[in-house]
């Protein structure tokens, strides 16, 4: 599998000319795994491409070409020049966070019910709250809304 392909040029390329009115996260995982995943494909391979998918559309979204709200991936327009924000510090453990609860969203990984992906999303925003990111911040990275961001954290 050659998950190194996987551009951000690519995914803006099939968002604009396939999927023009938006498409779930999850979709667009598929489409990309139809080029890149054979059958003789390691095992996880299809993980690896979406954590590489993930990353591209989370670069992206930080640019403003693309936006993700409720697991929806929408081209937004060319990549806008605006003062960067400030940078968030996405380490391994933060990281592995997201990614679970992204693919909790897509309807993957272990346990697909709606308590598992509220679980999922409860851990990364707690642990980047801990790690000093603003609920704007945190959620936006899940795709949601502030509000919703603290509906979650004080739900448990």
């Amino acid at each position: 599998m050659a998950v190194g392909r996987l551009s951000g040029i690519w995914v803006r390329q099939v968002l604009v000319e396939s999927y023009p009115d938006g498409v779930v996260r999850r979709a667009l995982l598929d489409h990309f795994a139809v080029f890149l995943v054979s059958k003789r494909s390691s095992k996880g391979a299809k993980g690896r491409l979406a954590r590489r998918l993930y990353g591209v559309l989370l670069k992206l979204q930080r640019r403003g070409v693309i936006s993700q709200e409720g697991g929806i991936v929408q081209f937004v327009g060319a990549p806008k020049k605006v003062e960067k924000p400030e940078a968030l510090a996405l380490s391994a453990p933060l990281e592995r966070k997201l990614f679970r609860a992204l693919l909790a969203e897509d309807g993957q990984g272990d346990g697909h019910t709606a308590a598992a992906l509220r679980e999922a999303q409860w851990e990364f925003l707690s642990l980047a709250i801990e790690a000093g990111w603003s609920m704007d911040q945190a959620a936006s990275m899940l795709g949601l809304k502030p509000e919703q961001g603290t509906s979650i954290l004080n739900a448990r």
